[in-house]
């Protein structure tokens, strides 16, 4: 599982982090070496309060469709 410190240091390399509504609500912290590792839930938290606000944040799909995938990466 992924803390805080693995997101921030892998956005600061080029990695993003990706949510996926389909698979559960399932967060994913995607390494620059395109390494997947799963986020635990106090991590992704910490992250949308303090680092997401800093990241730009991309949406496709939709709750609707049950299609919706954000990610965030450095600016």
């Amino acid at each position: 599982m992924a803390t805080k410190a693995d997101i921030e240091a892998a956005l600061n390399a080029g990695g993003f982090v990706r949510f996926v509504w389909a698979a559960k609500g399932s967060s994913i912290l995607v390494h620059p070496t395109g390494y997947e590792q799963a986020i635990d839930g106090r991590a992704y938290h910490g992250f949308l309060r303090t680092i997401a606000n800093d990241c730009q944040r991309t949406e496709t799909g939709s709750t609707e469709s049950k299609t919706l995938v954000v990610e965030w990466r450095k600016k």
